[in-house]
């Protein structure tokens, strides 16, 4: 069974279907998904644009289409954490969704459906990725002067971008433990334990989700996101085969 291999942006996930040898293109109801192997693994990838309700009909389409094996979302986020600096790396142990709020039923946060309001990733998963992340980051140190740092913990999900100092606070008031935010991870980690399918999310930091985060975004994407996104992935793919 193939790994389905998420993004929220084109730029990342054709950086990845550039390597995909015998890539196969499928239209399925208006969306397109590109099957084939890579580091001699069955992959298929799909571009669920921005936010939480595209990320989770991507998912669930391509577990319904394709009889996926595990999920992995990459893409980039804001830091929120002090020591998380743009250009590192964020590998999520847990997801969050920092909008979701349906009290006074169950407690902020929470998931009904799951009774959490954190979301495990799938432990081995999420360990392949950061010696994956961890790799390519120690292959960046002779390219750069400041090589990324990669870190592993909680990541927040929801349907905003930040990009203010005030929101950046807030949210790290209400979350202290979060390391990065950003629009999708979490609604796909919801649908990958509601199914029981294995998932991990990494995210390459653009920004500082500060008055600064549009004017980073851009020019990060193109320049450093896609790269390290289809890096990370080839590593990744390599751990497990």
């Amino acid at each position: 069974m193939p790994i389905a291999i998420l993004s929220s942006m084109d730029q990342e996930i054709r950086a990845v279907e550039r390597q995909i040898l015998d890539p196969i293109p499928h239209e399925i109801r208006g969306q397109r998904f590109v099957a084939g192997t890579l580091c001699d693994i069955a992959v298929v990838t799909a571009i669920s644009g921005y936010g939480k309700t595209g990320a989770a009909a991507t998912a669930g389409a391509a577990l319904a289409a394709f009889d996926i094996d595990a999920v992995v979302f990459g893409g980039v986020a804001g830091g929120i954490d002090p020591d998380v600096r743009i250009g590192d790396v964020v590998v999520a142990d847990r997801l969050i969704h920092h909008d979701y709020d349906a009290s006074p039923l169950f407690d902020r946060y929470v998931v009904p459906s799951l009774g959490v309001a954190e979301i495990p990733a799938d432990p081995e998963l999420t360990v392949f990725l950061e010696e994956a992340a961890r790799e390519y980051a120690s292959a960046a140190v002779a390219s750069t002067s400041t090589p990324p740092r990669v870190h592993v913990g909680l990541l927040a999900s929801g349907d905003r971008f930040i990009s203010s100092e005030t929101d950046a606070t807030s949210l790290r008031q209400s979350l202290p433990e979060v390391l990065a935010v950003e629009m999708e991870g979490a609604a796909v980690a919801q649908v990958c334990a509601e199914r029981r399918v294995p998932f991990a999310v990494f995210r390459s930091i653009s920004d500082r989700a500060d008055h600064h985060a549009d004017i980073d975004f851009t020019a990060y994407v193109e320049t450093v996101a896609a790269p390290l996104t289809a890096a990370v992935i080839t590593r990744f793919l390599g751990r497990l085969n």
